[in-house]
């Protein structure tokens, strides 16, 4: 079961509507998770701040939200890996944002560029090698 995030410095910024070729490729490349991911209605894109010993700053992460549960229950499908300053967070939330009303939040060119962006490897809750 997934971790529910700390809630005490958690932002959500959008709750935006899965399109059609986001939802196609979600339920392809997570084909046999419980069907989970073909329940997924609409995406919530949120910035958590996250410290600990040697490091604090803000998370960017984009979970799948679905009618019957609660959206820390289903893992991130996308997390960065950094940390950052809350102005840069909130601008790759943005960007993170108009891809999705794009309805390419799945699409692999985007994580080409996300790559660019975020200095260590990114998380991506997305099996391209399952796709056909």
């Amino acid at each position: 079961m997934q971790d529910a995030p700390p809630f005490k410095d958690f932002y959500d910024r959008s709750v935006i509507p899965v399109g059609e070729k986001d939802r196609t490729i979600l339920g392809r490349s997570h084909h046999g998770e419980g069907g989970v991911y073909e329940a997924v209605t609409h995406w919530l894109i949120a910035l958590i701040w996250y410290e600990d010993d040697t490091a604090e700053g803000w998370k960017v992460s984009v979970y799948p939200v679905c009618r019957n549960k609660p959206f820390w229950l289903v893992a991130p499908f996308y997390e960065s890996n950094s940390l950052y300053s809350f102005d840069i967070a909130l601008k790759l939330s943005r960007i993170l944002e108009e891809h999705s009303q794009k309805d390419m939040l799945t699409a692999r060119l985007f994580y080409q560029e996300l790559r660019k962006l975020d200095v260590s490897p990114i998380r991506v809750s997305l099996n391209y090698e399952n796709l056909s």
